[in-house]
């Protein structure tokens, strides 16, 4: 079965072929979560069928609850796709491939930084409303996603110029990078 997954036509070069890094930045409403979230489910499963344990990990700058995380936008992603659905089992505080081979794992990066570095074979890390993470945070979080075709995911909404986010993926993106404005 080769599914058909819909992108925003300027997000399909962000996710064809290898990068190590990938997002996007752009105001609201511009189906930049949505889609980042329907692709982290889309991986987990590529990485579940390839035999390729380990954990996506959806870090926001500030989280305190599953509430403030992307939680809710991938399960929806994956109720919205039966293909999807057939291949996940998701619970009031849980997201995994039913091999258990993926699981999802929802972070703050402000207080939970040793959190992600202890975490082992992360596929991806999806930082998503990037904007306010620091370069110390990204000093960190960069040599942590070190599993072989593991990805750095990056999505935010613009409004510094001076902004760590901004000055490492908008202005000097770091080779392998995939990174487009919606």
């Amino acid at each position: 079965m080769n599914p058909v997954v819909e992108l925003p036509e300027k997000l399909v070069p962000v996710f064809a072929g290898e990068a190590m890094y990938r997002g996007a930045f752009g105001g609201r409403g511009s189906a930049k979560t949505r889609s980042f979230a329907k692709m982290a489910a889309v991986q987990g499963v590529r990485f579940a069928q390839a035999n390729l344990p380990g954990v996506i990990v959806c870090g926001r700058e500030f989280m305190n609850s599953l509430d403030d995380s992307s939680f809710a936008e991938v399960k929806h992603a994956i109720e919205s796709e039966p293909w999807l659905l057939e291949r996940y089992e998701l619970g009031d505080k849980f997201i995994r491939t039913k091999d258990k081979r993926i699981t999802f794992s929802f972070v703050g990066l402000r207080h939970n930084l040793g959190s992600i570095r202890s975490k082992a074979r992360i596929r991806i890390l999806w930082v998503e409303e990037a904007e306010d993470v620091s370069e110390e945070a990204w000093m960190i979080i960069d040599p942590t996603v070190r599993e072989d075709d593991s990805e750095i995911w990056v999505t935010w909404n613009p409004a510094r110029k001076n902004s760590a986010t901004h000055k490492r993926f908008r202005l000097n993106p770091p080779s392998g990078s995939k990174i487009v404005e919606m």
